[in-house]
């Protein structure tokens, strides 16, 4: 009866390790198809009861390696910027700007999983497969700022990420009109900031 009991254990105990495993392959391979895009976003976050708290959309620009545009167009027009070694983020009507060393920005944020290669990231979360193109990671580091996220992809380009922060609270960001490129020009990570910003640099 007890070999039978450790048998089933053992079995069971395969069968999840294999499943996370493949899970995390396939999140793996669908992610590098992503790091050279662009498309517009729609975010929207909801208290822990469901009430909207706040939307915003916008349009944004990824290039490996590390090299992100992350532009809001409303309500409040904000750009968030990486040229790979540092971010910048931008609040154009505070007049104000914060710059900071780029992995202690992001370390492993949601923003991390679509800037740096996957398998440096994806080691950091327990993966599983919720559907054929869909995908729930939860940290495994006990002092992340979010409980869990899902990724969600169509025809492996990605189409929404959602989040699930320390507070209950959850924000969901739809992409679309998202293409693939071959590489853009440095420039288009590179910020110059108006005389009346005030800078504020951190991490230095």
């Amino acid at each position: 009866m007890l070999k039978n009991i450790i048998a089933v254990l053992v079995v069971g105990w395969a069968s999840v390790t294999y499943a996370a495993t493949s899970a995390s392959t396939a999140l793996e391979s669908v992610l590098e198809k992503n790091r050279n895009i662009e498309g517009e976003f729609r975010q929207v976050t909801y208290d822990e009861a469901g009430k909207q708290l706040q939307a915003s959309e916008g349009i944004f620009l990824l290039a490996k390696p590390n090299q992100f545009v992350w532009d809001t167009v409303s309500p409040y027009p904000q750009r968030i910027l990486s040229d790979g070694e540092s971010i910048t983020v931008w609040d154009v009507d505070l007049e104000q700007a914060t710059k900071k060393p780029l992995a202690g920005a992001i370390g492993n944020s949601p923003a991390a999983l679509l800037g740096q290669p996957a398998a440096q990231v994806l080691p950091h979360y327990q993966i599983s497969q919720l559907g054929d193109e869909k995908f729930r990671l939860s940290p495994k580091e006990s002092d992340t700022l979010f409980q869990n996220l899902t990724l969600s992809f169509r025809r492996e380009v990605i189409s929404a990420m959602g989040i699930v922060d320390s507070l209950g609270q959850m924000t969901v960001i739809e992409f679309k009109n998202v293409e693939p490129h071959d590489g853009v020009a440095k420039e288009n990570f590179s910020l110059e900031l108006p005389a009346n910003v005030d800078v504020i640099v951190e991490g230095q």
